[in-house]
């Protein structure tokens, strides 16, 4: 009797996994973990943005930028009018009647403080939104400028082939380990530089090496000069899937590199980092494999993977020109409040500067992350 229901038996068990996977095959991860972390403490996950200018110009820059949020709350409202109300464990999102004078006041949802003369403050949550979506969302308040990289549509990759085909590489990449940990501080140290693009565009055309790859090389030979003990990095490189059913889209690529010139780490990358659906189907593997633990098991996982990577790299193609409000010139600089990894690098592009911002647990001297010579104009 019961070796006659064994298929009946095998074919639901396949055809709830089939469900299971379909549903969650583009989740995020990302999302639960915010979730978790600041479930108690809406402003554990805040993100720190910061619009600095000349204070000579400060009453003419906040006007304009008052008045294009007005302007916004008429045309695009639901990202300056979604508010989060947390309950328990409960985090649920609900959109509020808002005004300008609201959006200048701290509030679960983004706002904007412009108390410091010279200074608009953007404070904005990884629960709520990533970093593509924030800059989407305030590309409007800023002077007008064409998108350096224009949108592309992604379509959603085909089921259970990216996964079955990365499989190998996941299994490898449980075993890899960080080598930053150990000389970290619990403290958060936190730089900003600009970088004159001109150096990167003769070294991209040079070394036929990507722009964002080409970038993450020189962060890797900034940490390795830092660091002259380390023979190998694990870098982090995040890439952006719009298909996701989340609120982080973002993904990650985790590349060891060995200590060397800029040209060879760029060899390394060209030769290590994976055909797009292979960063998908590592991704999706992971995701899929992390929203099957229980929580308990999912934060030990998460803390793990963490300590995988020694340094993020994170790049946004901002615009063409560079980044002004009401005609004044503004510097970008953006640090997360936590960090859960030894580096984080956020790199905010133009076509002629790149604003480079830093977040470490290491201690670093006023010039680290200046432009190296070897991506220096000549």
């Amino acid at each position: 009797m019961i070796e006659a229901l064994i298929p009946t038996i095998t074919a639901l068990g396949a055809g709830y996994a089939l469900f299971d996977y379909k549903k969650r095959r583009f989740s995020s991860p990302e999302d639960r973990y915010m979730r978790m972390y600041g479930k108690d403490e809406w402003s554990s996950n805040d993100m720190d943005m910061y619009l600095r200018f000349d204070p000579k110009y400060d009453s003419h820059v906040k006007e304009v930028w008052k008045q294009r949020l007005d302007e916004q709350l008429h045309k695009n409202p639901e990202p300056f009018c979604e508010v989060a109300k947390i309950s328990g464990v409960d985090l649920t999102y609900h959109t509020a009647h808002t005004t300008v004078e609201d959006l200048l006041q701290p509030r679960n949802g983004l706002y904007f403080d412009m108390r410091t003369p010279g200074e608009i403050h953007i404070i904005w949550n990884h629960m709520q939104m990533d970093g593509v979506s924030l800059w989407r969302d305030t590309r409007p308040l800023y002077d007008y400028n064409p998108p350096l990289v224009p949108y592309r549509e992604v379509k959603k990759p085909p089921p259970l082939v990216p996964e079955i085909l990365s499989s190998l590489k996941v299994g490898k990449q449980l075993i890899t380990r960080g080598s930053l940990y150990k000389e970290a501080n619990e403290h958060i140290s936190t730089g900003y530089q600009m970088w004159d693009a001109a150096g990167i565009r003769q070294q991209k055309d040079k070394l036929k090496t990507p722009f964002n790859l080409l970038t993450s090389a020189t962060i890797a030979e900034i940490c390795f000069a830092r660091h002259p003990d380390v023979k190998k990095l694990n870098l982090g490189i995040t890439v952006y899937f719009p298909f996701l059913k989340a609120r982080n889209r973002y993904g990650l690529i985790l590349v060891t590199v060995k200590r060397g010139s800029l040209p060879e780490i760029c060899a390394q990358l060209r030769k290590k980092v994976p055909k797009p659906m292979l960063i998908w189907g590592t991704t999706a593997l992971q995701a899929y494999a992390m929203e099957r633990v229980p929580d308990r098991v999912f934060l030990r996982l998460m803390k793990y993977y963490r300590k995988q990577i020694d340094v993020l790299v994170s790049n946004v193609p901002v615009g063409k020109k560079m980044v002004s409000v009401g005609d004044v010139p503004v510097e970008m600089v953006c640090h997360t409040r936590g960090l859960s990894l030894p580096y984080y690098f956020l790199l905010m592009g133009t076509r002629n500067e790149i604003h480079v911002s830093y977040t470490s647990l290491h201690d670093q001297h006023p010039n680290f992350a200046a432009q190296p010579q070897s991506v220096s104009v000549t």
